[in-house]
């Protein structure tokens, strides 16, 4: 077990946030720790490219330069505390840096215990003049760190997360960036989308995303969401009762002549033709 001389970080937010409405969040990474604890419901992450459903119960937390991204799924809803936090130094550790190999963190037996501080932030939070917030609420995260530290021996353990930039890491990094860039293009693909809204939601240039999607998925994202949504279309008219303007619109074209065109185009025939 770690044996901390000084444990006392700097609390830069602590705050409950109720999601009610899909979409999906810009792929992004923090100069300091976050922990994010789901309270009820489930949303989807994606963490260094690898996606996964966070339920009640399961807490994140992600190192500093940990790129990550969250969906809300249609028809659901979570509620999550975030926190974000710096100025924790354990021994033999880099600075910032909590050594679980996985961001998700197994809690075993002290999932209950570890919770119900969870549930004690969000009040603290919400009680921003009363005497002591600062210190009380500084007081609770040093109680659900000190819990998550408990839960190391139920999880992997990595001496450094992030390991240098070897050339096997800039891949690995190049490779979630687009893993993040087609997880959001399956998603909204029936949405009027550019490049640029695609490289803006990223939080990434232009340049970059194409670049780097056309040397990992070697065509660029704009002919990976045409395919796309001309596969989708196929499907649409093979199966359902639409008409072509109907399945133009739902796919992301508004000109069903010029959707016409790109699905001949693609498919050697008319839209019209399908299941004829």
């Amino acid at each position: 077990m770690l044996k901390l001389k000084e444990f006392i970080p700097d609390v830069l937010y602590a705050f409950p946030y109720r999601n009610d409405q899909p979409g999906t969040y810009i792929y992004h990474k923090h100069t300091f720790l976050e922990l994010s604890i789901m309270l009820t419901g489930y949303s989807d992450y994606n963490v260094e490219g690898r996606w996964r459903r966070v339920v009640a119960g399961q807490a994140l937390l992600f190192n500093p330069g940990v790129h990550h991204q969250e969906t809300q799924p249609p028809a659901s809803q979570s509620l999550q505390l975030h926190i974000g936090f710096r100025h924790v130094a354990l021994p033999g550790q880099t600075p910032d840096h909590l050594p679980f190999a996985d961001s998700l963190i197994n809690f075993g037996p002290l999932q209950t215990e570890f919770m119900a501080c969870a549930q004690r932030v969000v009040t603290e939070s919400q009680r921003p003049s009363e005497f002591g917030h600062e210190v009380l609420l500084q007081a609770l995260v040093v109680e659900l760190l000190c819990l998550l530290l408990r839960a190391l021996p139920e999880n992997a353990v990595s001496s450094d997360y992030l390991s240098l930039k070897d050339e096997g890491s800039v891949k690995q990094e190049h490779a979630a960036l687009v893993s993040a860039a087609t997880y959001y293009l399956e998603a909204h693909y029936s949405e009027e989308l550019t490049l640029s809204s695609l490289a803006a939601t990223l939080h990434i240039s232009p340049a970059v995303l194409s670049r780097t999607f056309k040397t990992v998925q070697g065509e660029s994202p704009i002919n990976y969401l045409t395919k796309l949504r001309m596969r989708r279309a196929k499907d649409l008219l093979a199966k359902e009762q639409l008409t072509v303007g109907e399945v133009s619109r739902s796919v992301g074209y508004q000109d069903p002549l010029y959707f016409s065109k790109l699905f001949k185009r693609y498919f050697g025939m008319a839209p019209s033709l399908i299941n004829k």
